[in-house]
């Protein structure tokens, strides 16, 4: 049997599979909300059998976005937002993390 297979420890965090689905940027968000299409993108990667899933980079306030596009996290609406995505990744067994963003521009 491939290791690929076989669970990994990395300190506290156990993975059942050594396979991770790295972070992916979308770029379909409405005005930082989670859309449908991430429902489904997701929801297809949570089928996948993945140990871990690194869900998209996430801004963490709206003048930080690297797009107009981007997810975000900075409001109630952005973060009620993600209910049904959060609902289809809950019901698989890989382990969830979701990656942080924050473009910053040059200053001067």
């Amino acid at each position: 049997m491939s290791r690929l297979f076989s669970p990994l420890n990395l300190g506290p965090l156990h993975l059942d599979k050594r396979i991770i689905v790295a972070p992916m940027c979308q770029y379909s968000a409405d005005n930082g909300r989670a859309t449908d299409w991430h429902l489904v993108h997701l929801g297809n990667l949570a089928q996948s059998g993945a140990g871990l899933m690194i869900l998209e980079a996430t801004a963490v306030e709206a003048r930080g976005r690297i797009t107009y596009a981007d997810l975000g996290l900075w409001d109630d609406t952005t973060s009620e937002a993600r209910s049904p995505e959060a609902a289809s990744a809950a019901s698989t067994k890989a382990t969830k993390a979701r990656a942080l963003a924050l473009a910053m521009r040059p200053v001067g």
